[in-house]
């Protein structure tokens, strides 16, 4: 952040918003989104600019490179992890390199690699407002978690059309 924001104060406003969440921002919030946004731009350009992707989309954290060459993309995967290392960021676990002919799934699968459904949403939202109510974590915390389900749900719902 501080290579791109030269103002001070700027600067102090978006670490005390970050620094406001017991494990950073939460996905849900509104600054989460902002953020990622610009913090990611780098990656994007290096994508676009110096590896020469084409076909490149992103959202948040997640995105998805399209090359007819399955060569090239191990390539690419090699030189963005290097890129990623520098920002001290790393890839998750589930990078993966799909044939155009696979179906996968770029946005709207949980941590175990299956589809969410909306009736697990409404099983996590309701333990989060059970632990809200009895103390366990914070208003921020809890209105991340259904900020974060709204956007999935937004996004699974668009995508669908």
């Amino acid at each position: 952040m501080k290579k791109k924001i030269k103002d001070n104060d700027a600067l102090k406003i978006v670490f005390d918003i970050i620094d406001s969440e017991e494990n950073g921002i939460g996905i849900g919030n509104m600054t989460s989104q902002v953020l990622a946004i610009f913090y990611l731009n780098d990656l994007d350009h290096f994508i676009k600019e110096k590896l020469k992707i084409k076909y490149y989309v992103r959202y948040q954290d997640d995105f998805v490179l399209i090359h007819e060459s399955k060569d090239y993309l191990k390539k690419c995967l090699k030189e963005i992890k290097v890129f990623l290392n520098k920002e001290d960021l790393m890839l998750n676990d589930k990078t993966r390199i799909y044939k155009n002919t696979n179906n996968f799934i770029f946005l709207g699968r949980n941590k175990k690699g299956k589809y969410i459904r909306y009736r697990e949403i409404k099983r996590k939202l309701k333990k989060k407002d059970y632990l809200y109510r009895n103390g366990n974590i914070t208003l921020m915390s809890y209105i991340s978690s259904i900020n974060s389900y709204r956007s999935l749900i937004l996004v699974n719902v668009q995508t669908k059309f």
